[in-house]
């Protein structure tokens, strides 16, 4: 029995693979800047720690965005 040829997928579809992933890191970005912000509204009381690690991890899904949108091809 011969094996299916699976070939690598195309262009366009390495493009949205991409695109999707980079959508991700923003929203998950946006989430823990958003929790960060309004917990401490919410709750009274703030939390330094906890909107200090929101805003590096919102720092670094950033980077990673971009890092990945920088590699989607014309």
């Amino acid at each position: 029995m011969v094996e299916p040829f699976i070939s690598r997928p195309g262009k366009a579809a390495r493009n949205e693979q991409r695109k999707a992933l980079a959508a991700t890191c923003n929203a998950t970005a946006i989430a823990f800047l958003g929790s960060s912000l309004l917990q401490p509204l919410v709750s009274g009381h703030s939390n330094l720690l906890l909107v200090a690690g929101a805003l590096l991890a919102f720092v670094a899904l950033q980077g990673a965005l971009h890092y990945i949108l920088f590699r989607v091809e014309d």
